[in-house]
């Protein structure tokens, strides 16, 4: 039933065939049963194809819309693409996803600026569950086009081989719809995805208002140092050298010339003034 329902093709053309060797017979032979057998298998095609037009199975339905979508993306009509896809479609890309309106004005940015010579569908798989409702399509596009730039200008980006997993939804009897696009090999720059928000970063390093620190934002918590901010001199205007105690201000006397001793007191600094004067 598999066969008869999805795609009859092959069992249509080998009774054609079969009938075409029945009609070589009865020339050769002159004998009716051969006559009689070509017909008969001539029948049974027809029905085959009459079966598979009228008896359309979801995962037909599914492929309706894959080919419908090559041909909007083809044609650059962003508004034919939208009309196969669900309100709440998501566009996931590695650890990016996107849904609803977004996945939309994404849509219709890369259609906006490419422009297709020929798109191409291979190995198209469509399944679809009887219970769940929903389906998926995975396939390979084969494209060739060109691109405009945010300066005016274009250019070709030749030939692109991408993958693709589509999820369907069936959103009433018999109407599939896409609610989930991801692409699985895509070259790089051949989809402009949008870039990730960056939180409103006041002169002070405070956030704006509404928003909220997040990830490499936060601040240091409260009473940590601050890593942006320089720490202080360590040089007080009127105050002992850097790296002095407090201690050797006024206290204890420590040796600092050889032969002198740490019970000695400190000897007085004579001015210039004084050793002319002498």
């Amino acid at each position: 039933m598999t066969v008869l329902a999805e795609d009859p093709t092959y069992l249509a053309v080998g009774l054609v065939l079969a009938a075409a060797a029945c009609f070589v017979a009865v020339r050769v032979t002159q004998q009716g049963k051969f006559l009689m057998w070509a017909m008969g298998a001539l029948g049974v095609a027809g029905l085959l194809v009459l079966v598979d037009y009228l008896w359309v199975t979801d995962n037909e339905r599914i492929e309706r819309v894959v080919y419908d979508l090559r041909g909007a993306v083809l044609a650059s009509d962003a508004d034919r693409v939208l009309a196969n896809l669900t309100p709440d479609v998501e566009y996931v890309q590695n650890e990016m996803a996107i849904s609803g309106e977004a996945t939309r004005e994404l849509i219709r940015a890369n259609l906006r600026n490419a422009t297709f010579d020929f798109v191409h569908l291979r190995d198209l798989q469509a399944s679809a569950g009887r219970r769940t409702r929903r389906g998926k399509a995975e396939f390979r596009v084969y494209a060739r086009g060109t691109l405009k730039t945010s300066l005016g200008g274009s250019y070709n980006v030749g030939t692109v081989n991408t993958t693709w997993s589509l999820g369907f939804q069936e959103t009433a009897p018999g109407v599939w719809q896409v609610n989930r696009i991801t692409p699985v090999v895509v070259p790089d720059g051949a989809i402009q995805t949008p870039m990730p928000a960056i939180p409103d970063i006041g002169l002070r390093g405070r956030p704006g208002p509404g928003r909220v620190w997040s990830g490499p934002f936060r601040p240091p918590p409260e009473g940590a140092p601050d890593p942006a901010r320089r720490p202080p001199h360590n040089r007080r205007p009127g105050g002992p050298r850097a790296g002095v105690s407090d201690a050797n201000e006024g206290g204890e006397h420590h040796p600092s010339r050889p032969g002198e001793s740490a019970g000695d007191p400190p000897k007085e600094k004579r001015s210039r003034r004084e050793a002319v004067v002498d």
